[in-house]
């Protein structure tokens, strides 16, 4: 049986930190975006994945999309996700650490670069300022999706999956790359185990 993966708010990406699974045999990926310029194979917002059926996939991936989400906005989309998960399926999540964030604009100047990331082949300098708001070099050039409209604690984070419905939930604050990682279950007996799958937060 092949199991589906919704790479949710994929952008261009295609296979870009997804876990290492068997893509070739027990695997696929539906790439979903609300920009159809990045070709996904859905075009849908995240907020409520329209025209993606009920129970129809086993993991939802998202990466660093719930933040540029109007705050009233992440309950629907945390429970769309809930929504398009079979019984024993699995969200895997990431988004920026606000506590992280602010450790940092406490000890470095917001606008000094912290580091270079690689975005689509191009190096961006990116400081405290841009994990905050979002990437000031791609809203400069035209693409206003990647604004951050909002931001999460673990804490926080784990009161909004919960009142979605996902019944058990992990979430590793993760230092080096200010980030929230997060595994959520729908179901506490689940059957998939993502352990067995090779997925670490």
């Amino acid at each position: 049986m092949v199991r589906t993966i919704l790479h949710v708010g994929c952008g261009r990406q295609s296979y870009d930190g997804l876990p290492p699974l068997d893509w070739e045999n027990e695997w696929r990926q539906v790439r979903v975006d609300i920009d159809p310029s990045v070709e996904p194979d859905i075009v849908a917002s995240i907020v409520d994945m329209a025209g993606i059926e009920d129970a129809s996939a086993e993991c939802v991936f998202s990466k660093h999309n719930i933040e540029h989400l109007e705050a009233h906005e992440v309950g629907q989309c945390l429970a769309a996700f809930h929504r398009v998960l079979k019984p024993e399926g699995f969200l895997i999540l990431r988004t920026p650490d606000l506590r992280g964030i602010a450790r940092l604009l406490l000890q470095y100047d917001p606008e000094e670069p912290l580091y270079v990331a690689q975005v689509y082949g191009k190096q961006i300098p990116t400081a405290p300022l841009d994990m905050l708001y979002g990437s000031r070099h791609e809203i400069a050039g035209g693409n206003r999706f990647m604004a951050h409209r909002t931001g999460f604690t673990a804490a926080s984070l784990h009161r909004y999956l919960l009142r979605a419905g996902f019944e058990k939930i992990e979430i590793a604050e993760k230092a080096d790359t200010q980030e929230l990682m997060c595994l959520a279950m729908k179901r506490v007996d689940g059957n998939l185990l993502p352990e067995v799958l090779g997925v670490s937060i």
